[in-house]
């Protein structure tokens, strides 16, 4: 299970995400559906590791994702998939670190 509890995340002074809270149960597909500019990849970055939320916890089975040993966030990041509507590359990285993101994901 995968709790989100009161994240908040802003990028100078723009707010992206305001105590946002969620619960997504392990075996289950998950739909974060939203408008355009609503937040929905900062929170996924904030879930996969990618982004480090300002406030707020990121809970994999009751665990806090940040206070984890990296080795074992590195386990949780292999679990985790994410799909974008379209063929999408995380526009916060460079081609080099989207490529290497997965290679980093994999390899200990």
């Amino acid at each position: 299970m995968i709790e989100v509890k009161n994240v908040n995340k802003n990028f100078g002074q723009q707010r992206v995400l305001k105590d946002i809270s969620a619960v997504f149960e392990a075996g289950k597909t998950n739909l974060i559906i939203g408008i355009s500019g609503s937040g929905k990849t900062v929170l996924m970055k904030c879930m996969v590791g990618l982004l480090i939320p300002d406030a707020g916890e990121i809970l994999y089975h009751d665990k806090n994702f940040y206070s984890m040993e990296k080795t074992e966030r590195k386990k949780i990041q292999r679990e985790i998939g994410m799909l974008f509507q379209g063929a999408a590359l995380f526009d916060s990285m460079t081609v080099e670190e989207n490529v290497m993101l997965p290679l980093n994901m994999f390899s200990d």
